[in-house]
């Protein structure tokens, strides 16, 4: 498949099958992750995957909210009896919590900055990519409470999450959310060539 291909067939799936992700699936979403680039290639990158029930249910307890309509009219499994609250979770049976190491990462000399979260970003995109292109559905969450995950997953105080991966088989009944997925902006929108438009 063309990479451009697997880009267009990349969406998030917010409702998964509960069938169990296979385990030479995940080794490839992981071993994509491994070859993605990061500065000076420290591969600062940390990905700890979760796929027992144990583990899942912690991710239903930080990723629980109070009640907001704008993430139900995104997927209605996030609803709650009563409206009490929404769960950012849709079933998926494979979670990836992608972390950098920030005694790990490449520090600008001068600037300071650290590149860990662009680091890691790019291997969680790299990892979202591998996935659509063996048949696998994936959202990537950044809506958690990062402390009550740190505590319930015991990640390490120098590990710094930056998001997650929700893997598996989309649901057989599962539909894009049509106000989300396939729209792009034109390239003139977005992209210029050697001058920013005085409009922008």
């Amino acid at each position: 498949m063309d990479f451009m291909d697997i880009s267009k067939k990349r969406h998030t799936v917010r409702k998964y099958d509960r069938r169990p992700v296979e385990k030479e699936k995940i080794e490839k979403i992981l071993e994509a992750g491994r070859w993605a680039p990061t500065a000076v290639n420290a591969q600062p990158q940390r990905v700890l995957v979760l796929d027992t029930q144990e583990n899942l249910e912690k991710v239903r307890a930080f990723c629980t909210f109070g009640w907001q309509k704008k993430y139900v009219e995104l997927a209605k499994e996030s609803d709650t009896e009563g409206h009490e609250k929404i769960v950012i979770y849709y079933g998926a049976p494979v979670v990836m919590v992608v972390c950098y190491d920030t005694e790990e990462c490449w520090i600008h000399p001068e600037s300071g900055k650290a590149s860990g979260a662009t680091d890691a970003t790019i291997v969680a995109t790299h990892m979202m990519m591998e996935a659509a292109s063996i048949g696998l559905g994936s959202a990537w969450i950044s809506y958690f409470d990062e402390e009550k995950a740190r505590e319930l997953l015991e990640i390490p105080k120098h590990w710094k999450p930056v998001c997650m991966l929700y893997v598996g088989y989309p649901a057989e009944d599962y539909m894009p959310n049509d106000k989300l997925s396939g729209k792009r902006k034109e390239l003139g929108e977005t992209c210029f060539y050697n001058t920013v438009p005085e409009a922008m």
